[in-house]
């Protein structure tokens, strides 16, 4: 008895030399092998930071400006986080200065109207640079100050102009320059190190901003000027209140409504006399219908609509 096992092993193995020999057959003239794909390069961490983060063709992102949301007190929001995050890196570095941070809202409202509405990108720098007169004299009331920094902040080789939302002058700005958003460099242009800056500066000296006199003193030290010092400390007084400005042109309402008149009194009398009354007429009198016309040899049709009275039957008289 044969075994089905082995058979089938012979006739597998015999499938397998056909079909080699077939493939041996086929000719191989005109194929062209195919290209050898490259293996994908994969970057480490290293390599990215060696290249600074960002591929070699694509140029360096710029600064976008973000829309300012304003708050309920009229300053914009990133604005108002640089004021209150300078009150808190006061209170934790200077605590005897008690700065509150409306007093800063006060000098940026009136030296650059919180960054000129909050034109800022997302960091709290500002979209363009914000810079105030040249100080060369020409101006009533300024100084005459010179170059101090080679014009690196303001610009300007031969003079200096103050610089940013808090309008730092460079040299004070070489005196209290601040990193008020933790990003490793001190901006006169970012809200958030001018506003710091402008704590520092403040509380120099010492003084206890809690005191009005003392805080009097500070603001002029900022600008000796005591219509500058009055507006700040208007601002300053209105923003701790939670006070906002009325809008430029908005009428303001009645402290009370008018009183009623008498519109009788009111009312001149008429000075032509009144038109004498027309004396009613009766109605014309309507005129007759027309009579139906007669169509010889036809009857006479009768009356439908707007038919005369019928002409009143003769009385019979008495008899004799």
């Amino acid at each position: 008895m044969s075994n089905p096992l082995a058979i089938g092993s012979t006739s597998l193995t015999a499938g397998a030399e056909a079909t080699a020999g077939q493939a041996a057959l086929i000719p191989t003239v005109g194929l062209v092998p195919a290209a050898p794909r490259p293996e994908r390069q994969l970057r480490t961490a290293r390599s990215v930071a060696a290249s600074g983060g960002r591929s070699p063709s694509r140029s360096a992102p710029q600064a976008v400006p973000v829309p300012a949301a304003v708050g309920p007190l009229g300053i914009p929001e990133i604005v108002l986080n640089a004021y209150r995050s300078a009150e808190l890196a006061a209170a934790s570095t200077q605590p005897g200065c008690g700065l509150p941070w409306n007093l800063l809202a006060g000098i940026g409202k009136i030296e650059s109207g919180h960054a000129g509405g909050g034109r800022t990108d997302a960091a709290g720098t500002t979209v363009t640079p914000i810079l105030g007169p040249t100080l060369d004299g020409h101006l009533a009331g300024h100084e005459i100050i010179t170059d101090t920094d080679l014009g690196v902040l303001d610009g300007d080789p031969v003079h200096d102009r103050a610089v940013g939302p808090m309008q730092f002058i460079p040299s004070t700005w070489a005196r209290f320059a601040s990193d008020g958003n933790g990003d490793g460099v001190a901006d006169p242009n970012n809200v958030f190190d001018a506003s710091l800056s402008a704590a520092r500066y403040l509380c120099s000296g010492g003084l206890d901003l809690r005191d009005p006199e003392q805080q009097s003193r500070a603001v002029l030290r900022y600008n000796n000027s005591t219509s500058y010092e009055a507006s700040v400390l208007s601002w300053s007084a209105a923003y701790g209140a939670g006070a906002t400005a009325a809008v430029p042109g908005t009428p303001s309402p009645p402290q009370r409504l008018a009183d009623p008149v008498d519109v009788a009194a009111a009312v001149p009398a008429p000075t032509t006399p009144p038109p004498s009354p027309t004396v009613e007429t009766s109605p014309a009198p309507v005129p007759a219908p027309m009579p139906l016309p007669a169509i010889p040899g036809l009857p006479q049709l009768p009356c439908l609509i707007l038919c005369p009275p019928p002409a009143p039957t003769p009385e019979a008289g008495p008899t004799r």
